[in-house]
């Protein structure tokens, strides 16, 4: 983190006023986080720089207002989450489909990535952590932005429940069953950070 004296909010007031050295301190202590956050759900390091480049510009144009209840960072990533799922959808790296929960009998809503696509995207990480990464690529998208968003952003429930707009409930049931899914799919010596 920066030393700068300057809250978030403090700086994206100046940021707003035309302070472009404000918005190189808010770049400074966001780039990474929000570039990881891009490339874990899209895989693609060219594609994660294009969104955290897309992030900082929207910043000069966005008009923020501060909440008690959300944190500027919250805010930022889901600015990051929906320029994500809009470049998925350009891409079509997923599809779409409805299939029916065995346990409730009821229609669920998932989305698979393409397996074409994942194919030729090359993962350049150490074996375990590629491992741990293929699986959790393989999660319905929802599951997969609220496991990445609490396991490796280390946001709250309400946090994340605010990025994917929807209810804490929902965030919850999300992470059970994206653990769940993983634990199903990973040798078991791999389970133990999923808790």
């Amino acid at each position: 983190m920066d030393d700068h004296p300057l809250s978030d909010c403090e700086l994206m007031h100046e940021v707003q006023a035309g302070n472009t050295r404000a918005l190189e301190v808010v770049f400074g202590r966001y780039k990474n986080a929000i570039f990881n956050f891009s490339l874990r759900i899209l895989r693609n390091r060219s594609d994660a720089e294009d969104i955290t480049s897309e992030v900082f510009m929207t910043l000069c144009t966005a008009k923020y207002i501060e909440k008690e209840n959300v944190k500027f960072s919250t805010w930022l990533f889901t600015i990051a989450r929906h320029k994500c799922i809009s470049k998925i959808r350009t891409q079509r790296k997923f599809f779409s489909m409805w299939v029916k929960n065995r346990e409730t009998g009821e229609e669920e809503h998932l989305e698979i990535p393409d397996s074409d696509h994942l194919a030729n995207v090359k993962i350049q990480q150490k074996e375990t952590m590629a491992q741990i990464q293929q699986a959790i690529n393989e999660l319905p998208l929802e599951q997969k932005e609220a496991i990445i968003l609490r396991e490796f952003d280390e946001m709250n429930y309400e946090e994340i429940a605010h990025v994917l707009n929807c209810t804490v409930a929902k965030v919850k049931i999300l992470i059970f069953r994206g653990r769940e899914a993983l634990r199903a799919k990973l040798p078991s010596e791999l389970e133990e950070g999923l808790s």
